[in-house]
């Protein structure tokens, strides 16, 4: 992977600054899911059988459940251990980037989610659930800390959130050139971890570690940025995307 040079370096610094008058914006979030946790938003209800979005290997997986057309409440389910907690809404095809969980202890878990609001001019920003209790219980960080999208759904391709035993580690792609194709048209991104530019920021994990607004860490304890992302990572299932079926919806139910 290669390094990131000066000028990018100073690129990232300048966009930590002005993304912290974005604040205001990510309290406003953390508002309406506490309104709808707290019943002042009134919750659909459908009816349609629960979807695996995400495998981690023969007991885990993520689950969209009350949903219409993959939009719908995300699930962590661990049949072995009998924890079955509901994580949020969830837009799981949304998130085109690729999420890793390769922690064999089965207590790190993260859960990455793109914005469905429309973002105005100040930009849309991103967050990742993660648990550290085997998916018990869960929080949120921001995950595009380095950048504010205006289009996050499009923009979502150039991360990769990795899980280990240890840690997490969320990549973010800084350049891709695209050529056109044959009829002028942009080509779709791909992302090469070992030849592509990025910057990897390292999240210490462990029972009781809250980044983000609301960050609790024991002393000494901090993200570490632009990191080396250990190679060889791999969920046991083999997955490392979302999957959804677009088509399963509520006959019945009015259009969101």
């Amino acid at each position: 992977m290669r390094k990131v040079n000066v000028r990018l370096g100073l690129s990232m610094a300048v966009a930590l600054v002005l993304t912290a008058c974005q604040q205001p914006l990510a309290h406003d979030t953390e508002h309406r899911q506490q309104a709808i946790k707290t019943s002042q938003i009134p919750e659909l209800h459908y009816n349609v059988p629960p979807q695996v979005v995400y495998r981690i290997d023969d007991h885990r997986v993520v689950t969209l459940e009350n949903y219409n057309h993959c939009l719908g409440y995300a699930w962590y389910n661990d049949t072995r251990t009998g924890v079955r907690t509901r994580i949020g809404l969830l837009w799981p095809t949304a998130f085109r980037g690729r999420l890793i969980i390769d922690d064999p202890t089965g207590m790190n878990v993260a859960i990455p989610r793109v914005s469905r609001n429309v973002c105005g001019d100040r930009g849309c920003i991103d967050y990742v659930a993660y648990s550290t209790d085997g998916g018990r219980t869960f929080n949120w960080t921001r995950y595009d800390r380095y950048d504010t999208s205006f289009d996050p759904v499009s923009d979502s391709d150039k991360y990769v959130i990795s899980v280990t035993k240890d840690s997490m580690y969320i990549t973010m792609f800084t350049y891709k050139y695209v050529p056109l194709s044959s009829t002028g048209q942009p080509q779709a991104r791909t992302y090469d971890l070992k030849n592509d530019p990025s910057i990897t920021d390292l999240y210490p994990l462990a029972p009781g570690y809250i980044y983000g607004r609301d960050a609790k860490l024991p002393e000494g304890i901090r993200i570490h940025e632009n990191v080396a992302l250990p190679s060889g990572l791999r969920t046991p299932s083999g997955a490392d995307r979302f999957t959804c079926d677009e088509s399963i919806h509520d006959p019945d139910a009015s259009e969101q």
